[in-house]
């Protein structure tokens, strides 16, 4: 809740922002008008040739009260105007966090839900050389909604992958397991799952990609320079979009970070090349403009 409460708190101190300016505006239009309010007298009353049944001195007390008394109206009416647009936006920023939803998100490298059988939807990626055909790597990623108001119409899409191969659209088969159930909003309180399947087919290493290292080192044959070096390390950024139930829309970017290794039985010349992902940044909800 200590996100929601810093977000309201922005919101507060920007309305308390603009009541100051509108009263700083108001005190130094006032300070014009008091300020040019003798030499506008001296030039047209004292100064001028139109007779009059009152002398000047008469004049000056008259005019002083008498625009003193406007100003003091029209600098009161501004600071009115000033409390009732602060009470307004005071008023529309505590309803907007009644319903405003936040959303929090964490990654568990795992093929299985734990906690929860709601999925909004998935992630597939496939990489090029499809007749690899490798296993699949799966994690999931955990959206949890801590805010007042409930999240809906999930959105969510992917930046193009730069990890230098090509990739390939894969249709997902509908899972068997019917305890997992397809949703579409989350109130407050509820987390459900964003499952990523990633297909890396790999090249297989071959036991000419070892090279003999000799007795002295931690084992008798490592993976050449150039195998290790063959995937390289890439980013996957997602975009999650919802709504409140005023329709303002929310946006939050997550992006997972790739760590590609080698691991395998080195002595015996088995090894294959492996991926982890890492929750690296995930951005505070942004709401649209």
């Amino acid at each position: 809740m200590i996100f929601l409460k810093c977000s309201a708190l922005q919101e507060k101190t920007k309305g308390v922002r603009t009541m100051k300016r509108s009263l700083i505006a108001s005190i130094l239009l006032s300070l014009i008008a008091i300020f040019l309010l003798p030499f506008v007298i001296d030039r047209f009353v004292i100064g001028n040739n139109v007779p009059s049944n009152i002398s000047n001195s008469d004049w000056v007390g008259f005019l002083g009260s008498y625009i003193g008394a406007i100003i003091g109206a029209l600098v009161s009416l501004i600071g009115i105007a000033a409390t009732i647009k602060y009470t307004n936006e005071q008023n529309r920023i505590d309803r907007e966090l009644q319903v405003r939803p936040y959303c929090t998100i964490r990654h568990v490298h795992d093929d299985k839900l734990v906690g929860t059988n709601r999925i909004i939807g998935s992630i597939p990626i496939g990489c090029e050389p499809q007749e690899n055909n490798g296993p699949c790597y799966t994690s999931i990623l955990y959206v949890k909604n801590i805010g007042l108001g409930t999240a809906i119409e999930f959105e969510f899409c992917c930046d193009k992958i730069d990890d230098g191969r090509d990739h390939y659209m894969i249709l997902m088969q509908r899972n068997s397991d019917t305890s997992n159930r397809a949703v579409n909003y989350l109130q407050p309180g509820e987390e459900a799952a964003i499952p990523i399947y990633i297909y890396f087919n790999f090249d297989p290493i071959s036991e000419n990609d070892f090279s003999d290292s000799g007795e002295g080192g931690l084992s008798r044959y490592d993976i050449k320079p150039k195998v290790l070096s063959k995937y390289k390390n890439f980013n996957i950024v997602i975009h999650i979009k919802y709504h409140d139930m005023y329709q303002t829309l929310y946006t939050q970017r997550i992006i997972l970070s790739s760590n590609m290794y080698v691991s395998g039985k080195m002595n015996e010349k088995q090894a294959e090349h492996r991926c982890d992902l890492n929750l690296t940044e995930v951005t505070a909800p942004i709401k649209a403009v």
